[in-house]
This record gives C-alpha cells, structure tokens and sequence, in this order.
C-alpha cells in the first residue's frame, strides 16, 4: 500500500495518533512474549520458513519466495507455499493453487508464484489450514509461508523479515502513527533479515540487530512479456548505464497495484520510459474501465503481479499493446547456505 506522508515523517498526526501507536506496540510485544513463553504445536514434519515484514504494504516478499524456491528446489527439497490469499473471495477454505487458479477467488500472488514455480501451494486465511492441505498433498521438506511473521498461532522454524531499502522504516513508529506492525526490537528476534533494493555499495542502514544476519536482495529486469499473450517477448539491453537504448525517451502508460508502486515507476524510469504513472491500491481487481482514460497508442506498462490479474481483459479486448516488466530476484549464495545450515541444525537437534 501506499505509506501517506505522515509515516515518513513526524508531523501533528504522528503526534495525535501516537497513544494508539503505543498501545499497538504494546499489544505486538505481548503477543511475541506470550509465543515464545507458550509456541504453538508443530504442525508439519517440513521445515517451516516465515517470509514476512514488520511494516505494512510491499517490502518484496514475493520475489524473494521465488527466488528461495528455486534455489531450494535446486537442490531437490520438496517445497510447498502457504499464503493467506489475501483478497481472494472464495467461500471455501482452504484452496489448493494451480496456475490456471482465478486469481479473483484465491489471490493474486498465489497464482503468481503456482505460475513461476510449479510446486504445491494452498491458501487460506486460517494458515493451519493450508498448512494441513499441503500435509495432506504431498510429502514436503520445506514449507514457505508467504508473509505470517506475526501469525503466532502458526508454528515456524525460521523467520526471513524483508525489508524495503528505499522507504525502510518510515518514521519508526506503529500503526496507525507510522507503518510499524510491531516495534523494531522485532528485528533482533528474527533469523536473516533481507534489504531489497539495497546497492552492493552501500553500508546496511539498519545496525542494531548486530546478531542477525542481513543481506541485500537485487531486483533485475530481464525483459517485457505481452500480457495477452506471455510467449511475445522483447529482452532488454541493458546498458552500463542501465537503460535500454530503444526505450529512451519513449512515452509509456505504467499501472501498479502493488505495495509500493513508486519502485515500479522508477524502475522504468531508470530502463529510459518517460512514464505517465497511474497507481491502484495493493491487491486492485482491475476493471476495464480502469483502463479507458489511456492513450492506446503508447504502450501499457505493469507489474507481473498486475498481469496475473489484467490476461482476461486483455484477451477479451485485443490488447496487444499492454506488456509487464519481468525481473530476477538475485541474492548473495551465502544467504541460501546459511538457511540450508540453520534448517540441518533443526533437524539435527
């Protein structure tokens, strides 16, 4: 979602609203308090991995989810995802996904990562139902949660936190005075914490959890995938200045419903678009007539999470101008060796 001006930064509102951060900040720590003196029954012989965040909208956890999969799949682990689903409107709980699921009814990152990924997913907004669901399917090594780091009902042995490099911690505090699900002690309670979109030149921002381990994550475009039709590509080359010479200057239409839109927009921006930004709340069910104020001539530019949802529509009406950005998530090996480490060590104990 997108962060209103006031959780950047400490205005009257910050002050107003800052009793009621208190109190959310409290009723957080008493909960991790109350799941670490009395954890959860193990629900599933696979180790279970929380890839979630301390701050509400978008942080990058579902490209990290790919990348780990893929890596752990490498190295043939059986790994199964679990998410909430959310904005999925099914009446009935828990679902299985496939890549020919309808987002509509169980989410759109759901389908995103059955399409990327291949490997049983289940959704519901009850995690231990999904969890069982997937006991149920397939005999698995790892299961991933998709975001749930303070869904405490849900046992875990790892915590994975993302964290956004460019909008970080806003302005530190809790809901509602700032983007904060908890306090930033939180952080010193979690196993690898992860910046995305942090320059490899660049010190950690963040240094007080001297214990965890962190590193950075690289979001790298790769090419555009017409969304009627994802076989119709156009790769992207890429220069030193990492821009694509045949897109300088050329006039795009950009559409985002993710968590934190303005990353999108400059994404293209870098590539060389000049962009007329348009940006939609996280999770937005598109319309057709969210599309009607756009010059067709220009190209129609969106996120692959938004193309998961956009394909019907543009099918429906020929769109062969509407295209999505596809990027790989990149992170240090030393990430994948050390969760692989920690998940042994479990197992062993």
């Amino acid at each position: 979602m997108s962060w209103p001006d006031f959780w950047k930064h400490k205005t009257w509102k910050t002050q107003l609203l800052r009793p009621l951060s208190k109190l959310v900040c409290w009723e957080a720590a008493r909960r991790l308090t109350r799941f670490k003196k009395f954890p959860p029954p193990v629900q599933s012989s696979a180790t279970v991995i929380v890839v979630g965040n301390i701050v509400v909208g978008g942080s990058g956890k579902t490209p990290f989810i790919i990348w780990l999969t893929k890596q752990l799949q490498a190295k043939r682990l059986r790994v199964g995802i679990i998410s909430r689903g959310y904005g999925g409107q099914s009446k009935q709980w828990p679902q299985s996904v496939t890549a020919q699921s309808d987002p509509v009814l169980v989410g759109d990152e759901p389908v995103l990562l059955a399409k990327q990924l291949g490997c049983p997913i289940a959704v519901s907004p009850k995690r231990l139902e999904a969890i069982a669901l997937l006991n149920n399917k397939a005999t698995l090594d790892v299961i991933i949660s998709d975001d749930g780091l303070q869904h405490y009902a849900m046992a875990r042995d790892i915590e994975v936190v993302l964290i956004d490099a460019q909008r970080q911690f806003g302005n530190g505090l809790c809901l509602p005075a700032g983007p904060l699900r908890e306090s930033l002690t939180r952080l010193q309670t979690v196993d690898f914490c992860i910046w995305n979109g942090l320059d490899n030149t660049l010190d950690f921002p963040f240094t007080r959890p001297s214990s965890v381990a962190q590193y950075r994550m690289q979001l790298l475009p790769v090419r555009l995938r017409q969304v009627m039709n994802p076989e119709q590509v156009i790769e992207l080359d890429i220069n030193e200045a990492g821009q694509v010479p045949c897109f300088i200057g050329e006039q795009v239409n950009a559409i985002a419903g993710i968590g934190n839109p303005s990353r999108f927009f400059n994404s293209l921006k870098t590539l060389g678009f000049q962009v007329d930004e348009c940006a939609f709340a996280d999770h937005h069910a598109f319309q057709w007539s969210d599309f009607k104020g756009f010059d067709t001539q220009k190209r129609l530019l969106m996120t692959e999470k938004d193309a998961v949802k956009c394909i019907e529509l543009a099918k429906q009406h020929q769109q062969t101008n509407w295209w999505y950005l596809e990027v790989s998530p990149r992170c240090n090996e030393a990430l994948l060796i050390n969760i692989l480490n920690k998940s042994e060590q479990l197992n062993g104990s």
